[in-house]
């Protein structure tokens, strides 16, 4: 897998192009690993394994202490699911590609965007490139996910130089949640949403411009509990409910100074 870190990450995409800003805001703060991000690197090296396996691809069965049998259960699942769709591949085209934890770049939209898509078939008629996540926390759905329209986008450049793909399929598999989502796209709409959104947004994203906005994607910012846009929010929502969460003179930091 690759190690080097990517200043414009896929995975963080949804909070990017909701919130440009929070590129620059979150490069002040560190990376820390969690036991929940630990176990989520050690099932997708087990998946890897097990699908290089079964294509019978040079592979070596990692060694890790985040094993137990609930996380084989959930990563089989996965595995099984690929299975299919990599038989179903071969069924309709006679030389599908199939790569595993390949690095997916579209710098070509945002200087230094690049991420890892977990796996991806291209077939002479479709590219289908799915995502395992293995949390238990949130269902996520493909439609229109940014983080795997831009792996389609960086895939979709390389695949177009062997075949004429119809197709973009992006599926979200979610073992832990009993959840699976597939959404399509056409290939010249995709490259459209990639010139007309992710190009301007991510350039901005880059230089710390546009306009802070607060939303679901604040979930996993690692600036939320410093962000005033956040806070200002919640003052918004306290003054609606006739709850406001601080007194006059007693504001804790990053609260805006202003009379309620």
């Amino acid at each position: 897998m690759p190690s080097t870190h990517a200043r414009f990450s896929p995975s963080a995409a949804n909070r990017r192009l909701h919130c440009p800003p929070s590129l620059m805001l979150e490069e002040q703060f560190q990376d820390e690993e969690s036991a929940y991000a630990a176990e989520g690197t050690a099932g997708h090296a087990m998946a890897e394994h097990l699908i290089k396996k079964y294509l019978k691809q040079r592979t070596r069965r990692p060694v890790s202490d985040y094993y137990p049998d609930e996380l084989l259960e959930a990563v089989e699942e996965y595995v099984s699911f690929v299975q299919g769709e990599i038989e179903e591949a071969r069924r309709v085209c006679k030389d599908p590609v199939f790569t595993v934890e390949q690095r997916v770049d579209a710098s070509e939209y945002v200087e230094g965007c690049f991420g890892t898509a977990d796996m991806v078939i291209v077939t002479d008629s479709y590219i289908h490139i799915i995502d395992l996540k293995l949390g238990r926390g949130v269902q996520v759905f493909a439609d229109h996910n940014e983080q795997l329209m831009i792996y389609g986008l960086g895939v979709l450049s390389k695949a177009e130089l062997l075949y004429d793909p119809k197709v973009v399929r992006l599926t979200i598999f979610q073992p832990r949640l009993n959840h699976c989502s597939t959404w399509e796209i056409d290939p010249a709409e995709l490259e459209q949403w990639g010139e007309k959104v992710l190009r301007p947004t991510g350039a901005m994203a880059l230089m710390g411009a546009g306009e802070f906005a607060t939303g679901s994607w604040c979930r996993f910012c690692k600036a939320r509990n410093q962000c005033r846009a956040r806070a200002e929010e919640f003052l918004k929502l306290a003054r609606r409910s006739g709850q406001c969460p601080v007194r006059e003179g007693r504001r804790g930091p990053g609260w805006p100074h202003q009379s309620l």
